[in-house]
């Protein structure tokens, strides 16, 4: 490897280009973004000034090559890399098997108990226990926070969210939802807690 080359390639933002320009506009619009999944749209965020940015991430290698990537390459507004420790990990984060089962749950909720935690005005979806996510960010957001969630619309399984917030926007294969802050529904607690060992 030469001087010149650098040590993390830049990663690629693979969204449709209707959806890229989506997650643009609302990116330049918020102060704080909370990514549930790293990589083009994270290096995106890192470009605009003025954000506050924190990443979920289950790989722990992904996780140290962003970092990596920041590190050498700098960044305008600072990116905080998130690991959720969900156990051994396979191709995209996804959980190698239910043995860990028990830490499921991390992915979708310990970014929100950080010491240095900033409320969102954007989240985008686009990682592991993606229903999780919309569920973690129902009960824990404590202002309206506009949530995009990628490959909604092909996915039935992500349709279970309807029960407790609906879509009010799609752009190509992402749905929005206008998120406020919402009590926890007792009668779907069962559901809603299996949800969030759900890694699709």
């Amino acid at each position: 490897m030469t001087a010149s080359q650098p040590i993390v390639d830049r990663p690629i933002l693979t969204f449709p280009e209707e959806v890229s320009d989506w997650v643009r506009a609302f990116y330049e619009r918020a102060e704080t973004i909370l990514e549930y999944g790293s990589g083009g749209s994270t290096v995106m965020a890192s470009e605009m000034r003025g954000k506050t940015i924190f990443s979920v991430e289950s790989d722990p290698a992904w996780c140290r090559d962003m970092e990596a990537y920041f590190e050498e390459s700098g960044s305008v507004s600072k990116v905080t890399m998130h690991y959720a420790n969900i156990g051994p990990v396979g191709k995209w984060g996804r959980p190698s098997s239910d043995r860990h089962w028990a830490r499921f749950h991390r992915y979708p909720n310990s970014v929100w108990d950080r010491a240095d935690f900033v409320a969102p005005d954007i989240v985008l979806v686009d990682g592991r226990f993606r229903v999780g996510c919309v569920l973690a960010t129902l009960l824990r957001t404590e202002k309206p926070v506009t949530l995009l969630f990628d490959d909604y619309v092909d996915r039935p399984f992500y349709h279970r969210v309807e029960k407790f917030v609906e879509p009010v926007e799609i752009k190509g294969r992402m749905a929005r939802f206008d998120i406020v802050p919402t009590p926890l529904p007792k009668h779907h607690l069962t559901e809603m807690l299996t949800l969030f060992t759900k890694s699709l």
